[in-house]
């Protein structure tokens, strides 16, 4: 079996009620945000195919796809999926390996429809349903979640949906007074009763001001302390001096690319108490496993970002994890979620939790109608 062709199709979504500042999402009202989107799909010469859909960072994902689609993927057998990301871990090195994740996800998927298993499967996933939180865009100015109480009520709405947990992602123009005036509403209306966690996303402009923040939700029993940093958790060195100041686990390498090898330099220099990764960024669902086992290699905890069914599937076979991330969410607004699968397979269960599909492969089907209605660019290449 062979990789005949790599196709591309791009589109965009269509987020009603939605802008950015600073580029970090927020309620909006008077917006309609149409960010890009992509499907990429793999094939072989009998048909077989494995699909990935796209919504971070489109326009460098397709790019790097297109530098390596011709002489790493076509005429190559697509089962062979590590000697594949071997190759385009160091194709890809000058890039960031963003063409990595979505490459191997859709060759995952392909594998899981060739066999007739789920990846979950594959992967030797032992869970079928998995305990989720809930995570809200930023803070906005727009009567949604603009205030402290507005988080409150709302952590209160997802507590009574059957999050076991709440993350809400703080001001975007930083504002860390703001943001621990949000903790502290939270952890007196629902912190007996939901694991809570704050997202910085690297907006802190000072060290002084992501040291106040984590002081401040030591007292408060957060569960953990993401991305406080403004340079996004690359020094180790700053990190660990972080780390070390708070009793709040530190949360990081979000956004540092490069992979479980970086993993393992700031774990051996205590730089991080748990550690993020993705299959969207970090070369797909095989990067991601192996960040995951390093991890464990050092008695801590991954957690994966944002959702997709690639994440649905690995955490099924993670032990040394602890949430799947369900957002981002705001009482007034659906962000992108399902939009260009059909139906709803990223909907929580009556039970509050997140079910793993059995079906083969990621066992979801890709909206073609709804990707074909918004097509933007479509791109082919065969062998």
């Amino acid at each position: 079996m062979r990789i005949s062709e790599v196709e591309i199709h791009e589109f965009d979504y269509e987020v009603e009620d939605v802008g950015t500042v600073g580029g970090n999402w927020v309620y909006d009202p008077d917006s309609t945000l149409e960010p890009p989107g992509f499907v990429l799909t793999v094939r072989t010469a009998d048909g077989t195919e494995g699909h990935y859909r796209g919504f971070a960072f489109t326009p460098p994902m397709i790019a790097q796809i297109e530098m390596v689609a011709e002489e790493h993927l076509l005429g190559r057998d697509p089962l062979e999926r590590k000697g594949i990301w071997k190759d385009l871990w160091r194709a890809l090195r000058h890039t960031d390996h963003l063409g990595v994740g979505p490459i191997d996800v859709a060759l995952w998927d392909l594998a899981g429809n060739h066999y007739g298993e789920s990846v979950s499967k594959l992967l030797g996933g032992y869970r079928d349903s998995l305990p989720a939180y809930a995570s809200t865009m930023f803070v906005d100015d727009a009567g949604g979640l603009d205030t402290p109480t507005a988080f409150a009520d709302y952590a209160e709405t997802c507590l009574e949906r059957g999050y076991d947990g709440f993350k809400f992602h703080g001001h975007p123009e930083s504002n860390p007074d703001f943001d621990v005036a949000i903790c502290e509403a939270l952890a007196e209306r629902v912190g007996d009763e939901m694991d809570l966690m704050i997202d910085s996303s690297s907006l802190y402009e000072t060290y002084a001001d992501a040291l106040d923040v984590g002081r401040a939700i030591d007292d408060l029993d957060f569960f953990w302390y993401e991305d406080p940093l403004y340079d996004g958790g690359v020094s180790a060195t700053m990190v660990k001096k972080l780390v070390s100041a708070l009793d709040t686990p530190v949360l990081g390498l979000e956004h540092v690319r490069t992979g479980p090898y970086g993993t393992t330099t700031h774990l051996v220099e205590e730089a991080a108490d748990l550690v993020r990764t993705s299959a969207h960024l970090d070369g797909g669902i095989t990067g991601l496993m192996k960040t995951a086992n390093t991890v464990e290699s050092f008695g801590l905890d991954v957690e994966l970002l944002l959702g997709g069914p690639a994440h649905v599937h690995a955490m099924s076979a993670i032990r040394n994890t602890n949430y799947f991330e369900h957002g981002l969410l705001h009482p007034e607004s659906r962000w992108i979620l399902d939009q260009g699968y059909e139906g709803n397979p990223e909907a929580l269960g009556d039970d509050g939790r997140m079910h793993v599909p059995d079906g083969p492969g990621l066992g979801v089907d890709v909206d073609w109608e709804f990707v074909e209605a918004r097509q933007t660019g479509h791109t082919r290449f065969e062998n």
